[in-house]
C-alpha cells in the first residue's frame, strides 16, 4: 500500500482535464468493459438466464478496477459528475449515464446505451438473489444468522426465544456434534418457527480441512515468547514441556496437530499461528521422517497465553495439498441432503472447490440446496472472481465473509481492504455476502459490547447477513442487532470509495 503523504498516489490531482478529455476517458472505459464481457461471453451464456446479467455487470467492473481511476473520479465530481464509487451492482448503466451528461456538456451527440439494465436493477437483483439463499424478507435489509448451540437441541422453548428475538436464519456448525444432535436441533426448530407461523433457513457449516492442535494431556499448555516446541503429527495428545523440581523446563512442550500436511509441508521460516493469532511462532527446523517440526514462538498476545484443546492452526506461508472437502465433509453432506437449505464450505482456495461441492451435492439429491463460499484465505481473495462465476453455475449461492481465519492470514493490518473488496466484488456479482466471525462476542459471552464491536456490527449493515455466535446472552444480542440494523440501515449514508486498481490482499 501507498504510504500516507504526498506521494500518495490516491490524492486528489488539482482539476486538468476537459469534459472533452473526460468524454474521451469515459468512451475507453465503456469499451474495456464491453471487451471484458465478450471475453467472458463463453462462461456467461453457461449460466441460468437469471444470473447472467449479473455476471456480465461483473466482468464490467472488473474492466472497471484493471486500473486506477482515482484522479479520474476528482475530476467527475469536479464536473458535478457521479464519481462512479458505489455503482458496483450496476456499472454499465452509471457508464451510460455519465457518457450522455458529458456529451451534453461537449453539445456533442451521445452514443446509444449498451447496457443491457438499468441502475434500479442491480440493487434489485441483489435483493432477490439474497432472498433467494436467505429466504426472510425483513423489514430491514441485513438478516441476522445466529449459530444455534449444540446444549439447546431439542428445546423448542429456547429455538422460540431465538425466533422471537428477530432471527432470520440459523446456523449449525459441523464441527460440533452429530448427526442426531443436528436433527434434534432442527426439529426444534421447526417446530418453534411454525408456531410463529414463520420458515427460518438452515445453514450448515462444513467443518472443511481445518488444522488444529490435539487435546492437552495435563491441561493447558502455558507458551511466553522466544519459547520452543515440537509439533507432532504421532497421535493426538499435546503434553506440556518437562520440568525439573523447581519448575524449570528440561526439555521441549510437544503439541498435537492434524491433519499430518502441516508438518509435512511447512518449512524452516514458515509463520506458524495458533488460537485466532493468540500465539505467533516461526518453524525452525524439519524432521519429516519423524512426523515433527520444531517451532519458535515470537510473540504472544498477554505476558503468556494458553494453549488449550483442539485450538486453529494457521500457516500462511505453506502451500498443504489438502482437499477442501474432506472425507468428514463428505459424510455431513449425507446429513444435508435430507434436511438442510444451505451449506457454507470453508477454506474455499480456488473455484474448482465449489465445483467439487456442487457436484458432490448433486450425487446425494435433487433438493435446490444453496452453496456459501467462506472467504478466509488469500488464495480465495485472490480466486474470487472466478468463486463468484463457478457460484452462479447453481443458485442461490453467496459468500461468507469469515474474517477471523483470514484476519490470520492476511494480516488483521489488511483485514478492513480485504472486507471492501470483497463486499464490492460481491456486490458486483449481485451476490449476497454474510458478515461473521467474533460480531458482539463481548456482548453474546458477558452482556456487555465494546464500543469497537458495537461500530464493526453496524458497519456490517453493509452485507446482507450478519452471523452471531453462540454464549450466555446470545437472545439478548439478537435484540440489540436487530434494533441497531434496523436504525443504522435508515441513518448511514455511503462516502465516496476510490476507484485504485483492484489488487487482491495478501499472497496467493
Amino acid at each position: 500500500m501507498p504510504a500516507r503523504g504526498t506521494d500518495d498516489p490516491r490524492r486528489e490531482q488539482p482539476p486538468g482535464h476537459s469534459p472533452g478529455q473526460l468524454l474521451e476517458t469515459l468512451r475507453v472505459l465503456h469499451d474495456a468493459a464491453t471487451a471484458r464481457e465478450t471475453s467472458l461471453r463463453e462462461t456467461i451464456d453457461a449460466l441460468p438466464v437469471a444470473w447472467r446479467r449479473s455476471a456480465a455487470n461483473l466482468a464490467h467492473y472488473l474492466a472497471l478496477r484493471a486500473e486506477d481511476h482515482t484522479a479520474l473520479q476528482a475530476d467527475l465530481v469536479r464536473q458535478g459528475l457521479s464519481s462512479l464509487s458505489r455503482r458496483e451492482a450496476h456499472v454499465m448503466p452509471t457508464l451510460d449515464a455519465v457518457e450522455r451528461a458529458l456529451a451534453a456538456m461537449c453539445g456533442t451527440a451521445s452514443r446509444p446505451p449498451r447496457a443491457a439494465m438499468t441502475i434500479d436493477d442491480g440493487a434489485q437483483l441483489l435483493a432477490r438473489h439474497a432472498s433467494e439463499l436467505l429466504e426472510t424478507p425483513m423489514p430491514h435489509m441485513t438478516r441476522i444468522v445466529v449459530t444455534l448451540p449444540p446444549w439447546a437441541a431439542g428445546d423448542v422453548a429456547f429455538m422460540q426465544s431465538l425466533v422471537d428475538s428477530g432471527m432470520d436464519v440459523a446456523r449449525i456448525n459441523a464441527s460440533h456434534g452429530d448427526a442426531a444432535q443436528w436433527k434434534a436441533s432442527i426439529d426444534a426448530l421447526r417446530t418453534a418457527a411454525a408456531a410463529r407461523g414463520r420458515r427460518i433457513p438452515i445453514c450448515m457449516d462444513l467443518a472443511g480441512p481445518k488444522v488444529r492442535t490435539g487435546t492437552c494431556e495435563r491441561g493447558p499448555i502455558m507458551l511466553h515468547a522466544s519459547d520452543m516446541f515440537v509439533l507432532h503429527a504421532a497421535d493426538g495428545e499435546s503434553t506440556d514441556a518437562p520440568r525439573d523440581a523447581e519448575g524449570r523446563a528440561t526439555g521441549a512442550a510437544r503439541v498435537a496437530v492434524r491433519p499430518r500436511e502441516l508438518v509435512m509441508h511447512v518449512e524452516p521460516g514458515h509463520r506458524v499461528l495458533f488460537d485466532d493469532g493468540n500465539i505467533r511462532a516461526r518453524c525452525v527446523s524439519v524432521d519429516r521422517a519423524r512426523g515433527e517440526a520444531t517451532v519458535r514462538v515470537e510473540g504472544v498476545r498477554t505476558g503468556a497465553w494458553a494453549l488449550k484443546d483442539r485450538k486453529g492452526v494457521n500457516v500462511p506461508d505453506t502451500d498443504m495439498p489438502i482437499p477442501a472437502l474432506t472425507e468428514a465433509d463428505l459424510a455431513t453432506l449425507d446429513f444435508v441432503a435430507g434436511h438442510v437449505d444451505i451449506v457454507a464450505m470453508s477454506f474455499v482456495r480456488a473455484a474448482a472447490d465449489i465445483a467439487d461441492l456442487h457436484r458432490a451435492l448433486a450425487a446425494r439429491t435433487q433438493r435446490t440446496i444453496g452453496v456459501v463460499a467462506k472467504i478466509e484465505t488469500p488464495q480465495a481473495c485472490h480466486a474470487l472472481p472466478a468463486i463468484l462465476l463457478e457460484l452462479m453455475k447453481s443458485p442461490p449461492c453467496g459468500v461468507m465473509l469469515a474474517r477471523g481465519d483470514l484476519g490470520v492470514e492476511i494480516g488483521f493490518e489488511h483485514l478492513p481492504e480485504a472486507q471492501d473488496e470483497i463486499l464490492a466484488l460481491c456486490e458486483a456479482a449481485h451476490v449476497p455476502v454474510i458478515w461473521a466471525t467474533q460480531v458482539l462476542e463481548s456482548m453474546t459471552e458477558h452482556g456487555f459490547p465494546t464500543r469497537g464491536e458495537v461500530t464493526d456490527a453496524a458497519d456490517a449493515a453493509r452485507a446482507d447477513a450478519i452471523m452471531l455466535g453462540i454464549g450466555p446472552y446470545m437472545l439478548e444480542t439478537v435484540r440489540f442487532v436487530e434494533d441497531l440494523l434496523a436504525r443504522t440501515q435508515l441513518r448511514r449514508a455511503r462516502s465516496r470509495a476510490l476507484l485504485g486498481k483492484w489488487e487482491p490482499i495478501g499472497e496467493p
